[in-house]
């Protein structure tokens, strides 16, 4: 009964909520959307402030306090980054050597829930990835390896629906580099997001024609938007019925089609 009373604060409108990597690209859209809701949000990065002048600049930046703070070092922030706080989102992540993104996609994000868990933090959300197998999963070993530890994290850490894998594909919408450089990924993403998220289409792929390998690699690709919204929503609408007595071993996760069906709300 504490579990699920502490797990209401976080629909409350006024509700706080940290994004953690909240000035990136999935991060800014995470925060937008939180901010939508009516959240109190606070971002933690390294940076602080996005560095794109036109996230910085929107309207919905100016109702996020951002912070600075290391997701390796969480354990040391002031205790007012996480006072108070009815849930965490972590899309802590980056591409790079195989050691490299281990630690980051990994190691970062097992730091940030155990330390969320351990200053009372009743809520969580990981911002993961869709398993497209070999030979991409192999291709990109740390990176997967990373999520699949961050994972293992979040869910010893907020078990019973309290905490979320968000799993999407390709995201796609526009990423700013280099400062302020636009870098229009929906070019690509949208026509994969159009033609692999037609009903029709996903019926054939997961028909007996396509092989099972390939039937991973062929799924849509999703806005940030999207991502974040079902983010959001599983953070703090009520948790589902179907996780109120659990016991701790079934995991809450969102696929990619999970995704797509809260941008259609």
């Amino acid at each position: 009964m504490v579990g699920r009373a502490l797990c209401s604060a976080a629909a409350s409108s006024a509700a706080k909520v940290v994004v953690v990597g909240g000035s990136g690209f999935v991060g800014s859209a995470l925060c937008k959307a939180a901010v939508a809701r009516g959240a109190d949000v606070f971002s933690v990065s390294r940076g602080g402030k996005p560095g794109a002048k036109q996230l910085a600049d929107s309207s919905w930046a100016r109702e996020v306090t951002w912070l600075k703070g290391d997701a390796l070092k969480a354990s040391d922030w002031p205790e007012e980054y996480l006072d108070g706080v009815a849930g965490v989102i972590s899309c802590v992540g980056s591409f790079g050597g195989h050691d490299f993104m281990r630690k980051v996609c990994g190691e970062a994000n097992v730091r940030v829930f155990d330390e969320a868990k351990r200053r009372g933090v009743a809520r969580a959300v990981f911002i993961s990835a869709h398993d497209y197998g070999p030979p991409l999963r192999d291709l990109l070993k740390g990176y997967f390896d990373g999520k699949l530890m961050a994972e293992e994290a979040l869910f010893r850490n907020f078990s019973g629906g309290t905490g979320t894998s968000v799993r999407p594909g390709m995201v796609h919408g526009t990423r700013y580099v280099a400062g302020s450089l636009p870098v229009p990924l929906s070019v690509v993403g949208k026509p994969l997001e159009l033609v692999l998220g037609n009903q029709v289409v996903r019926a054939a792929v997961e028909g007996t024609i396509v092989p099972g390998a390939l039937q991973r690699l062929l799924v849509p690709a999703v806005s940030a938007d999207a991502v974040a919204q079902a983010s959001v929503d599983a953070l703090m609408e009520p948790i589902p019925a179907e996780f109120e007595d659990d016991a701790g071993n079934h995991r809450r996760v969102l696929g990619v089609w999970d995704i797509l069906s809260h941008r259609d709300r």
